[in-house]
């Protein structure tokens, strides 16, 4: 019977072949997209999992309560860790992971490692990072010894590395430490929140850096392993965080800031954390939602196709199932027969849907910064190849088969069958495809403004022509002979020595001020900078004066001299004119403020703007040269710093970078999905349009002979063509009626996430609905005029 009810169904196919081409194309594509998006949902969920022990990993995190707020923050104290571990049996082993930078040389051979970690020994115990060379359990016994990634080893010692004795050479650290190469650990996984070239063992920073052992060295992220079965894992993780929620007090006397666990399921998808104090890969759960939402409204879309189409062609089946059911047939083996149809263009639609899938994935990985591939080796994807493709078939095929199975063949033999017999159903399937096709269709307008918005808003300074150069080595000491070379470029308007770089700022400490209330505290982000410093970034005072290397009281150990922001200013109670004389106290250093600079963009806009602090110390290293340049001059220019960088520090390479580029790169998450977003929203129409399409070819093929008389009568090609889109046309007028605030809602609501954003401009939405109604128009006018052109000779012919 199955055999009988597919080789009917192949006949059907092949006999209305454009109804054919329409469903089977619009499910593959709607199907394409929504395995494009499952394998980028599974990509995103599948982070950190092969980790052994993934369900008892956790890392601590604080909670810190200040005066303008609560805020979490990643990082923790370095005498942590250790402390745990002594305190709570619950804990089986615990690490620290902090972060470091530094020029690997050995001979002439240097490399600069992107990602150079400081973490425990217990670091590959507690996470699976194996070593291809070297033994796991006997590293870092020693504070002199360093780990390699296997990229590493490869720019390091040439592609044949692995055949070498590397293990036990010698390298050196920022031309200054000599450090033993122990082990090659294998690169790890993309799928990794932990990204690494070279590891650096904790014994090393505790013998060069003691601040790392106070309790006020908020500078690691601690990570710990849990001693229970994953089943109980749990509730011994709840009842564990209680325990050592306000430990802090016990351990450093901070009563008002509590740790908290956050499980490694959390970390690479819901880390929102303050000040910059989160590092590694990291994404958003609201995008992963994002795109299972668009994967679901395509393929409803095509799902509403298929039974639009099926229902429209009523007409054409009802004597098919008049005569079935004259001959015997039950209602069951008619359904069985239409859902045999639906399950045969599904399987059709799948495999098709899958050559477009291999086709639009490198574009689809390239939009995306995914590396993704179809699992055709995986079990598990065929069953859920096998399960999508029931799932659709019976979306697709059960409403129509129950229809079309319930004509009475006394009627429809007769030739008597209601065209309009489930219209209302299908119109409001055709408003539910546009309603989704517009929502899409505003939510990339207002992405991609808001994108752009922060893209080109106004920062506070001027970042077009601005570049950086990173001072390695000797050149931190040699800054002022390396600036004043620079600044004798033909291609260089100004320079000045700074800790950052504008986009990256990470040193953030208490401060004192004068009329500060008790309990009042907050942190502020600082920089060390030179007088030059405001004149290259074209920043503004809003009152005061610079910095002068010509008063010495800027300069001075006793009482020196600091700048702030506004936002700084009004955070301690004051107008940028009531704080310039005031007097406060930064990581010990009492000083005078002299100026308050109006207020600057050095975090992405999507949060509000800190408190800022400068101060001009110039006998403390600088790690930053700002560089700005003439116009037309930038690649000269480089070729000429690169020489005068190499003279003054030949142990290091050059590292350089633009600060409008490295902005703009801190929205790359959300290019990514505007981009994505406005793809998919293109085919959301063109699906829609495909049943659009159909449903207006069948309609004009239902209205022939009425089209005929009314030709005879006079009509006009004009007027047959409005009396076939109107009806049309009202669905899409519905449709944005209904779209329109269910956009506004949800965009509205993601623009929560952002402190300074667009309006919702009701422009956005008439240009969207006029968009729809516009493509509607082309698609029904088509085939309206098609048939407006027949000759009524041949529509008025007796059948």
């Amino acid at each position: 019977m199955l055999r009988n009810y597919l080789t009917i169904s192949w006949r059907n196919l092949i006999r209305n072949r454009l109804y054919s081409l329409l469903n089977i194309g619009g499910l593959a594509l709607g199907m394409a997209c929504c395995l494009l998006i499952a394998l980028y949902v599974y990509d995103e969920w599948s982070f950190d999992r092969f980790q052994a022990g993934y369900d008892q990993i956790y890392r601590l995190t604080e909670q810190q309560k200040q005066a303008d707020g609560i805020f979490d923050v990643a990082v923790t104290p370095g005498p942590l860790a250790p402390a745990l571990t002594k305190d709570f049996p619950e804990v089986a082993q615990t690490t620290r992971i902090g972060r470091w930078s530094g020029v690997l040389t050995k001979g002439r051979q240097a490399v600069e490692a992107q990602e150079m970690l400081i973490v425990d020994p217990s670091f590959f115990s507690l996470f699976s990072f194996p070593l291809v060379k070297g033994n796991a359990n006997t590293v870092f016994r020693g504070p002199n010894e360093v780990i390699f990634s296997e990229n590493m080893a490869e720019r390091f010692f040439g592609t044949d590395w692995a055949r070498k004795n590397v293990v036990g050479q010698l390298v050196q650290l920022n031309t200054q430490q000599t450090m033993k190469l122990v082990g090659i650990a294998r690169n790890p996984p993309t799928r990794s929140h932990i990204q690494f070239d070279v590891l650096l063992p904790f014994e090393w920073l505790v013998v060069n850096d003691k601040w790392s052992q106070k309790w006020n060295s908020n500078n690691f992220h601690t990570y710990i392993q849990l001693r229970s079965d994953p089943a109980d894992v749990s509730d011994i993780a709840s009842t564990f965080g209680d325990k050592i929620k306000n430990r802090l007090k016990q351990y450093n006397g901070d009563k008002d800031t509590q740790l908290l666990l956050q499980p490694m399921s959390a970390i690479y998808l819901r880390s929102n954390f303050a000040f910059a104090t989160d590092w590694g890969r990291r994404s958003d759960i609201a995008y992963v939602r994002i795109f299972v939402a668009v994967g679901l409204i395509v393929l409803l879309i095509a799902v509403i196709n298929f039974i639009n189409l099926a229902t429209a062609r009523a007409s054409r089946r009802a004597k098919e199932v008049g005569v079935r059911k004259t001959v015997g047939a039950q209602r069951v083996s008619l359904v069985g027969q239409f859902l045999s149809e639906s399950l045969l263009m599904t399987g059709l639609a799948i495999l098709v849907a899958l050559l477009l899938a291999e086709l639009f994935l490198p574009l689809f990985n390239d939009i995306a910064g995914k590396t993704l591939q179809i699992p055709y080796q995986l079990p598990l994807f065929w069953l859920t190849l096998i399960g999508l493709t029931g799932v659709v078939s019976l979306l697709t095929g059960l409403y129509p088969a129950f229809f079309l199975s319930s004509f009475r063949p006394a009627i429809v033999l007769k030739g008597v069958f209601n065209v309009r017999q489930g219209r209302s159903f299908r119109q409001s399937l055709v408003v539910g495809q546009f309603v989704l096709s517009i929502v899409m269709l505003i939510g990339t307008a207002v992405i991609y403004r808001q994108l752009t918005y922060m893209q080109t808003a106004k920062l506070g300074f001027d970042k077009a022509q601005l570049l950086y150069v990173r001072l390695k080595g000797d050149l931190q000491s040699k800054a002022w002979q390396f600036k004043s070379q620079v600044e004798q470029l033909p291609g260089v308007a100004l320079a000045s020595g700074a800790t950052s770089n504008l986009v990256d700022i990470l040193n953030s400490g208490g401060i004192e001020w004068e009329g500060q209330a008790s309990n009042d505290e907050f942190l502020i982000t600082n920089m060390n900078i030179d007088p030059d410093f405001v004149s290259t970034t074209g920043m503004r005072m809003a009152a005061g004066r610079n910095f002068s290397a010509r008063i010495p009281s800027d300069t001075s150990s006793k009482l020196g001299a600091y700048m702030i922001n506004e936002t700084a200013a009004k955070r301690m109670g004051w107008t940028p004119t009531t704080a310039l004389g005031k007097r406060l106290k930064h990581w010990g250093q009492e000083g005078q403020i002299i100026g308050v600079l109006k207020d600057f963009h050095f975090r992405p806009l999507r949060v509000a703007i800190d408190p800022f602090l400068f101060r001009y110390q110039p006998t403390n290293p600088y790690f930053t040269l700002l560089v700005k340049t003439k116009p037309g001059t930038v690649s000269r220019t480089l070729s000429e710093l690169t020489t005068i960088y190499k003279k003054l520090e030949p142990a290091n390479p050059l590292s350089y970078g633009f600060v409008d580029q490295d902005l703009d790169a801190q929205y790359r998450s959300e290019q990514r999905v505007g981009r994505i977003i406005l793809y998919f929203s293109a085919l959301t129409i063109l699906i829609a349009c495909l049943g659009l399409f159909g449903l207006a070819t069948f309609t004009a093929e239902q209205r022939t002979k009425e089209i005929g008389v009314r030709k005879v009568l006079g009509a006009s090609v004009a007027g047959i063509v409005a009396l076939l889109s109107k009806d049309f046309l009202k669905l899409v007028l519905i449709a944005i009626l209904l779209a329109s605030p269910i956009a506004w809602y949800a965009m509205d609501r993601w623009l929560q996430d952002f402190a300074y954003k667009i309006g919702l401009d009701w422009w956005v939405f008439v240009v969207a609905g006029l968009l729809a109604i516009g493509i509607a128009l082309l698609t029904v006018s088509f085939q309206s005029i098609k048939a407006a052109l027949v000759n009524p000779a041949n529509s008025l012919r007796s059948e």
